[in-house]
This record gives structure tokens, sequence and C-alpha cells, in this order.
């Protein structure tokens, strides 16, 4: 019998994985030291011109004590037709919101920034359809109601106006987040004190470094090692998976544009997105899948104001559609996915 690969297990691997134009690969980049690290950037360290045109200098670099109050909004539409939704489509998208302040509470002599982060307000609507029938789910941290209470929405009541840390490199990498444990005591006594020490590190490891990080990194635009030039470009790989299959995430990026007033220094950042499948056929236990027809990719722009240290604006786009096939015991279906994500970071 073929099992089914629905469409919110595509929605989930698939958001992390290709989501975040800012990448997350194992590679350390904290390692370069700032010159320093008492203030923002001038824009004679930052920006530097000779006969070659405008360098510039991509780094993190925000003064001790700025305050910044973000809003990220992150939109995933997915859908699936196969014989196992009777060749009808079925659909499901989330819109989720998250409000948050955070403070530079800290620049060591490495210029590795720690934030002071607080969620202020979180809000998620989601829904399921299918030709004959919908489902629908809210959550909004502020209101009270049925749905707050529900077990998927702990994680989100647990972190609520709690205040805890991220280290993030000279380069925009979060290397570290820490101060979670009132989030974690909260969850625990939410699941009604019923996990073993084991099951509370995997909990405290997947939440910590996986959830939280996965949504303030797109905040954090990744940088190079080396100064730029405007209009030229760099890239960056990762390896991931979507689904099953193996793949190769190639960003590349581009300075498009240099805005200087006396108050600051914005740049506009081009980037795309393309997904190479490392491995298009995969077996397990009888059953093969296939990835027949592929499209994906994806493109953004962000605009990132040098002088101060932040993303000011960040959209970004990507989409897969993926024709699977699956096989076992001489029979074989095929299935037509589809997932688009949208991103939009605001500083407010």
């Amino acid at each position: 019998m073929l099992r089914k690969l629905s469409a919110p297990l595509i929605l989930i691997i698939f958001t992390v994985a290709l989501i975040s134009f800012s990448g997350c690969d194992k590679k350390e980049t904290d390692k370069k030291e700032a010159n320093d690290s008492k203030g923002s950037g001038e824009t004679s360290e930052l920006l530097k011109k000779d006969d070659k045109g405008t360098r510039v200098n991509l780094i993190v670099k925000p003064k001790k004590g700025d305050v910044f109050r973000y809003k990220i909004n992150a939109k995933t539409s997915s859908s699936e037709k196969s014989p196992l939704t009777g060749d009808k489509e079925m659909s499901s998208d989330q819109d989720i919101n998250y409000f948050y302040t955070e403070e530079v509470n800290d620049i060591s002599s490495a210029g590795i920034v720690t934030y002071k982060i607080r969620f202020d307000s979180i809000n998620i609507v989601s829904g399921i359809k299918s030709a004959d029938s919908s489902v629908s789910m809210t959550y909004n941290s502020n209101i009270k109601d049925s749905s707050y209470t529900k077990p998927e929405f702990l994680q989100y009541n647990a972190i609520m106006s709690e205040e805890f840390f991220v280290r993030v490199s000279p380069q925009g990498e979060i290397s570290d987040i820490y101060g979670l444990e009132t989030v974690y005591e909260k969850i625990f006594k939410g699941l009604g004190d019923t996990l073993s020490p084991e099951q509370k590190n995997e909990l405290k490891e997947s939440f910590g470094q996986e959830a939280i990080k996965a949504v303030l990194q797109q905040q954090f635009q990744m940088f190079p090692q080396n100064e730029v030039y405007k209009d030229s470009t760099w890239s960056r790989s990762y390896e991931t998976q979507i689904l099953i299959f193996p793949v190769k995430n190639v960003l590349t990026y581009k300075i498009s544009d240099i805005k200087e007033d006396k108050a600051s220094t914005l740049l506009t950042i081009d980037a795309d997105l393309a997904v190479e499948f490392m491995e298009k056929e995969f077996k397990d236990k009888g059953m093969t899948y296939k990835a027949e027809e592929i499209s994906t990719g994806g493109r953004g722009k962000i605009i990132y104001d040098i002088t101060k240290g932040c993303v000011v604006n960040k959209e970004t786009s990507t989409n897969i559609d993926l024709g699977l096939k699956l096989s076992a015991r001489g029979q074989s279906i095929m299935t037509s996915q589809k997932v688009k994500t949208e991103l939009k970071v605001q500083l407010l």
C-alpha cells in the first residue's frame, strides 16, 4: 500500500528549507574582528571608493543600547493533487505575524553582538480546505480565547513577554540563544510535568536552536567575510532537504543601490535562490520516491541600514512545484505538490 506524503509535511519541511534568504549552514562566521565595538559603523569605515567603484564592508555593527522593533510576516500556501485526494486539490494556508523588540545589550571586542529579545505579540491564521470541506484555526497571543489553550500554541504562550538573549556574529549569523529557562518551565508545566529528563533536553534543543532561530535569522541578513563592490555579486550555499530529497540551496546576492544622507546609508541588496536536487530518487522499505517534474526558486530584496547595522525592510518569496512518483509492489501513483512562501521583515 502506498504511503501518502501530505501537503502539511511539505509545508513544514519546505518552509524551514527554503524561506530563509539568510541561509543556515554550519560554517562559523563570527571569527572576523570588528575595529570598534562601542558604536555604530562610520561611513568612512564601511564605504570606500577606488578606481573600481564603491566597495562595502558588510557587517552587523549597531550601537550598544539601540532598541529596534520588528514585525515579521510569514505566509505559506501549499496544495496537493493525487489519487489519494480523489484527484481533487487539497490546499493549506498559514499566515503568521511576529512582533518583537530587541535591544543591543552588549558588543564584544570581536564584534559579536548580544541582543535582548522580547516577543510582544504573535498571531496566526491557518486553514486546510478541499472541494467539499474546510477547517480553519486562529491564534492571537493578546486574546485568551478557546484556541489560546490548545497544545499546538503552547510554545507561543510560553515565550510571550519573556526576555532572552541572542548572540549574532559581525556577519549576521545567530550563533547562540540563551536565557530561555523560564520559557521551558512554562512549557513543561503546560504539558503536566510528564516529560523525562531526556525529553526535556530534546525539547530545549529543538525549540531553542530550531524554532526561535529559524524566525529570528530572517531578520539578521548574513554577509560574506570580504568587502563587496556595488553591482558585484557574491554567493553562498548550504545543503538541506525537500521532503526526503537532499538539495543544495544556492543564494546569490548583489548590492544594486547605495543611498547616503546625513543620518544613514541604505543598501539595496537583490537576492536570488536556486535549488539543485542532489538526488531525485529515494528508496525505502520497498517503496520508491522519484521527483520527475521539478520547478523551484526564489527572489528577494533587502534594504539594509549599514550605519545603524540593521535590516530596514526585507521581502522574499520562494516556490516549489513538484511532480512526485510513488511506486511499490508493481503499483505507482503520481502526486502534484506545490508550495509558495512569502516573507516580509519590517523595522517599525
